[in-house]
Order: C-alpha cells, then structure tokens, then sequence
C-alpha cells in the first residue's frame, strides 16, 4: 500500500536522473508526487522536500550501490547460467534489500503523515483506493479474460527485458503463467482492507513514532491475509519454479539482450549515485 507510492516515486523517478536537468527533476517529482496523494499544504510541502531531499542523499550514498549490486548479480546469473539455488539467493538479496529501504523511508514518511489533517487522510485514502482499482481493474472481468489479461502483462515484462518472444516460447510461459495460483481477488481484498484500517488508525492522530510503528507493521505483515500457504516463503517458492521455466526457455541471443537491458539500467544508477 503506502510503500508502494513511496518506493514507486523513489525508483521510478531515477529514470531521470541521469542528466544535470534529471537531478533536479527527481527531487520535485517526488515531492509533486506526495502532494497529489497527500494534498499537502504549504508548510508540509517544504517538510516533504526536505525530507525527500535528505532521503536522496541517503538513496545515492548507501542504498542503491546495494541495488547496482543486485542488477550485476541478476545479470551474472543469467550470463552464467541460473539454477533454483542461484534464484533463491538473488530473491534473498531482494527481500533484504527491500526491507532496508522500507526501514529508512518509514520513518521520513511518517513525519509527514503525522502532520495531516481528517481531510488530508480522506484525501490519501481515496488516491489510495483509486491506485487499487486501477491495479486490479481486471477482476471486473470474465475469469477467462482475467486469464489473458495476466497473460498479456506477464508477456510483455518479459519481452521488455528479452526481446520477441517465439510462438512456442510463448505458449510455454502461458502455461507458466497459469500454473502460478491467481491470488489477486484475496490480494485486492487485503490491500481495501489495509486502508480501511490504516484509514481509521490515521483519524485517531498518532504521533510520528506510532505512525511509523503501524507502517513497519503492515509491511512485515502484508502478506499475512492471504492465508496459509500464501506467506512470503510460499510465494517465493512458486515464484521461483516458475522463473527459472522462464529462464529455460531463453535462446543465447535473449540471455544477451536481457544482460544489455539490465547493464543500461546500471549504467542509469551509477550515474546518479556518481553525481552527487
């Protein structure tokens, strides 16, 4: 939920930033971002691009040379050859690096959540739900084209990362795909309640301090209303069967094309990490 928004703008705006003009948008990107779900007023604006100032700095200094890090080793792996022992230890390197950077942005966020007002809650809540059904916009459909839906957009990151996929390669990942258990109805469902939660705990007006421990809580416990069978290990284990089929798949010449993709995406984050 929330660390979606975050982690979203965070990454997702260093696209930019590898150019002089890109440094500068980066940081107003994300401060714009915030008050578009935030509602901000002048005040919490200057505390946000504070905050998100200073979250950079931290970002490029001790962060995303852990990311760069990663990419290499995905890219190593798929140079050298990927096992389900070699998945297994990128997706650890994953999770750990993903808890790190909840650890640092929870409590920057939560000083800013902690000054919002009824309204401006209302405000978060409802951006919040709009995302959600956007994200999920397919559960308004047909079981089947729930299916193609899923398809089309496992297919696509594929490709993006691989080049054009084969007939028969794609058919292979479709029945790939389909094996993976369709959890996003109970996902969709958790995540409304999430907010709905989050919601009332925000109208009560904690502090900064209890904001961050109830952000810290749902993101160690996001998985946990999906059910048995469905925590982060499961998950991973599923994940993992069904992304070294993919990898299987792959001619020399995608392996190649799939190392470039991701070489050009370190190349991205080296050059912001070296401009600071």
């Amino acid at each position: 939920m929330w660390y979606r928004l975050v982690l979203a703008a965070l990454l997702g705006s260093l696209a930019v930033g590898c150019t002089a003009a890109g440094e500068r948008i980066v940081p107003w990107y994300i401060t714009r971002k915030l008050d578009s779900y935030l509602d901000l007023t002048s005040a919490q604006k200057d505390l946000a691009r504070a905050t998100v100032d200073e979250s950079l700095v931290i970002a490029r200094s001790s962060e995303l040379p852990h990311w760069i890090s990663l990419l290499r080793e995905v890219r190593q792996g798929i140079h050298q050859g990927l096992d389900a022992e070699a998945i297994a230890r990128l997706q650890r390197h994953y999770d750990t690096r993903l808890d790190v950077t909840v650890q640092l942005l929870a409590p920057r966020l939560a000083a800013i959540l902690a000054r919002l007002d009824d309204r401006q809650v209302d405000h978060f809540c409802a951006r919040m739900r709009d995302d959600l059904r956007d994200q999920y916009k397919e559960l308004d459909k047909s079981p089947a084209e729930r299916t193609k839906e899923i398809e089309k957009r496992s297919l696509k990151a594929i490709e993006d990362l691989v080049g054009d996929l084969s007939d028969a390669q794609e058919q292979t990942l479709r029945a790939l795909i389909r094996s993976v258990p369709n959890e996003r109805s109970k996902q969709s469902l958790s995540a409304e309640q999430h907010i709905a939660r989050f919601s009332a705990f925000m109208h009560m007006h904690p502090s900064a301090a209890q904001v961050e421990v109830e952000l810290r809580t749902m993101w160690e416990h996001r998985y946990d209303a999906l059910g048995p069978g469905h925590d982060k290990t499961a998950r991973r284990a599923q994940q993992r069967t069904w992304l070294l089929g993919a990898y299987q798949l792959l001619t020399v010449e995608q392996r190649a094309h799939a190392e470039e993709v991701i070489t050009d995406r370190i190349v991205t984050l080296k050059r912001f990490v070296l401009s600071q």
